[in-house]
């Protein structure tokens, strides 16, 4: 047992100080999508709350909830949970908008953004975001690095660093035993690509992968039937539908972190451009080497909070 993975995980528990009542709780914005960070981020979250005896009335995503369905269930002590990841800002707008009415609709609630990465594109977005936060006087917000404490103090006062919802797996995943002597190059192939992440110089015969190419068939076939009952369930205002949707792909996605755990932890090594591919390797205690994004995320997350685990590094 890593004892800095211990800390990490141990380190969440502050979360549960600002949580009213146990049995008054709402989860907003599940991820509805196959990112693997976000599902590492989710299943650490719902482990975590559940393991503390915080019980849901509603768990709804960004494509099923409504503010009158929230209404019909928020009262004036219900404390509202929102779902944590990098997704804070004006690159993903569905996103951005739910919390924005959402802090709108109730603002003499409780609302706790989860540990979150900030980014915004321009401050004129940021300050218009901002504003709406500001009238509810009872927002918290998590920050997993440093460098998104100051863009957060724009949105409420009480700012609070906090690592990544995910640690909560820590001793929680399968592994695969024992490893085999192979490195693991889990590299991405999206628009963060860093420079550093070029100059590796891979020859041919060297095989990498990224989220992506671990996702299989069947769980792309489950995904269309769940949005096909989420469809119904839009167009019939139906909550029971909505919470057997929430019910099936907490289940399926649990499943698939796993399967994901037990990659990871077949090999000896592993080399990735992805945090989470970094977060998961510390998560079953395989030695990794982290390449920094292309805009520093990656190296700000390290520095933070897993530099010191001695199975790790930064490149």
């Amino acid at each position: 047992m890593n004892q800095t993975m211990i800390e990490l995980k141990n380190k969440l528990r502050d979360i549960l100080e600002f949580i009213e009542d146990k049995n008054d709780v709402v989860y907003l914005d599940y991820p509805f999508h196959y990112n693997v960070g976000d599902l590492l981020i989710y299943q650490g979250a719902m482990k975590f709350f559940s393991e503390n005896n915080v019980r849901f009335k509603l768990l709804r995503n960004a494509h099923d909830y409504t503010l009158a369905e929230l209404k019909r269930y928020i009262t004036p002590k219900t404390t509202i949970l929102c779902h944590g990841g990098g997704n804070f800002g004006d690159i993903y707008r569905l996103h951005q908008a739910m919390r924005e009415d959402v802090v709108e609709a109730f603002p003499e609630n409780r609302v706790i953004i989860l540990p979150q990465t900030a980014f915004f594109s321009n401050d004129e977005t940021l300050e218009v975001s901002a504003k709406k936060f500001r009238n509810n006087k009872n927002v918290i917000i998590y920050s997993r690095v440093t460098r998104s404490v100051e863009v957060f103090k724009s949105f409420t006062d009480k700012v609070y660093l906090m690592p990544d919802m995910a640690h909560q797996l820590y001793s929680e995943l399968k592994k695969t035993v024992p490893p085999s002597n192979d490195t693991l190059y889990f590299l991405r192939v999206d628009c963060e690509i860093s420079a550093d992440q070029e100059r590796l110089n891979l020859t041919s015969d060297i095989k990498t992968i990224d989220w992506e190419h671990v996702i299989q068939k069947k769980d792309l076939i489950l995904k269309k039937v769940l949005m096909k009952m989420l469809s119904l369930a839009m167009r019939t205002d139906s909550t029971i539908l909505k919470n057997m949707v929430a019910k099936l792909w907490r289940w399926h996605t649990w499943n698939m972190v796993n399967r994901y755990s037990e990659l990871f932890s077949s090999y000896a090594k592993v080399i990735t451009s992805r945090m989470h591919g970094h977060i998961l390797s510390c998560l079953v205690d395989t030695d990794n080497t982290l390449i920094d994004n292309s805009y520093g995320k990656n190296r700000g997350y390290y520095n933070e909070w897993t530099k010191n685990i001695d199975n790790t590094r930064l490149l």
